[in-house]
């Protein structure tokens, strides 16, 4: 597939949302919008357009199981090190009396199996330090479930498959979340918001970008319209937000992804280097975001060494920066370098 630097810029959008709703006063100043959701709303639709494109191009070119096996070991370089890196590394630790606020230490199962979101959905503890990666798990189950889809199903029955994924969705969140109580993180509750990336794959592939163009900006008005107002005025006790805040957070999040990856000055303004280079280290910043802070002024405090307390979080994302730095560069990238053995 070809590199388009702008989906890194998205990236980027995506991960500096979630730090902003994770280390900023909730419903204040820049944290006023659920940033969070959004952040990784939008980290769904960009995979399930990615993966997606990535099977359909897997699909014209190799058999199933010489695909599946391309997709998944591939996956497995980009996600697997340092997530059990992160795991092995708080084992570490505790041996020292280091430790964190998490169910980690005494249900590893869950942590371990990327079951962290079904964890959440039966306990809620969101004060556990690692309850972030719920989201992770959702998209290792993803990566389970969409290359069967995607690789066993007929090109003429794909848009049909998609459209009924969206729907199903929304369904199974009434049940789910609005019937039941739930939390809304198992992976069905979250799986429209991969088909709507999966639409943006398709129809693109299929040639229709003027249609699609005409489409997106004669509902982004009503869309955008209607995303603010969940955001702003209605609560997740509200069955309309509870159905529908991620269909349209996915709607504005396809109408980003499409002008990002059309030229222009959207695109241009993803496509700056710094912006970038966020994007490229997004995996490490979220994994370590609420970790490596914590961690780090324990060891501060252990040591005796005293840390200045600087505006806007600034030392701890000046570490937490340093470290998915370090992280991209040292560890990640090398191990990626492995996938060129892993093409169809």
């Amino acid at each position: 597939m070809k590199y388009i630097p702008a989906l890194d810029g998205v990236r980027a959008l995506a991960i500096l949302l979630v730090l902003v709703y994770h280390w900023f006063p909730e419903g204040q100043g820049i944290n006023v919008m659920p940033n969070g959701p959004i952040g990784v709303t939008l980290f769904f639709v960009l995979s399930g357009y990615l993966i997606s494109n990535i099977l359909m191009e897997q699909q014209t070119l190799g058999t199933f199981a010489r695909s599946f096996k391309n997709f998944v070991v591939r996956r497995a370089l980009r996600i697997f090190p340092i997530y059990f890196l992160v795991m092995i590394a708080l084992l570490v630790l505790k041996r020292f009396a280091i430790v964190l606020n998490t169910d980690f230490y005494e249900h590893p199962g869950y942590y371990w199996s990327y079951l962290v979101n079904y964890w959440i959905e039966l306990h809620g503890n969101w004060a556990d330090a690692l309850s972030p990666y719920w989201s992770l798990s959702v998209e290792e189950q993803f990566y389970l479930l969409w290359p069967l889809c995607m690789l066993l199903l007929a090109t003429r029955f794909r848009a049909y498959f998609l459209w009924f994924t969206v729907l199903f969705g929304v369904v199974y969140r009434y049940f789910s979340v609005h019937v039941y109580g739930g939390l809304g993180v198992s992976m069905f509750s979250c799986v429209d918001t991969f088909a709507w990336g999966a639409l943006l794959a398709h129809y693109l592939r299929a040639g229709h970008v003027s249609e699609m163009r005409l489409w997106i900006k004669r509902l982004i008005i009503p869309v955008g319209f209607c995303f603010l107002m969940l955001c702003l005025k209605h609560t997740d006790a509200d069955l309309v937000k509870q159905l529908f805040f991620r269909t349209f957070t996915s709607l504005v999040s396809v109408a980003l992804l499409f002008f990002a990856m059309q030229s222009g000055n959207l695109s241009r303004a993803l496509s700056v280097k710094p912006l970038r280079l966020i994007g490229q280290m997004s995996y490490g910043l979220y994994l370590y975001h609420m970790v490596v802070p914590d961690l780090f002024f324990q060891l501060m405090a252990r040591m005796g060494v005293v840390v200045p307390e600087l505006p806007f979080n600034l030392v701890p994302m000046g570490v937490l920066g340093l470290t998915a730095y370090l992280s991209y560069r040292l560890i990640e990238l090398p191990i990626q370098a492995f996938k060129r053995y892993f093409v169809a």
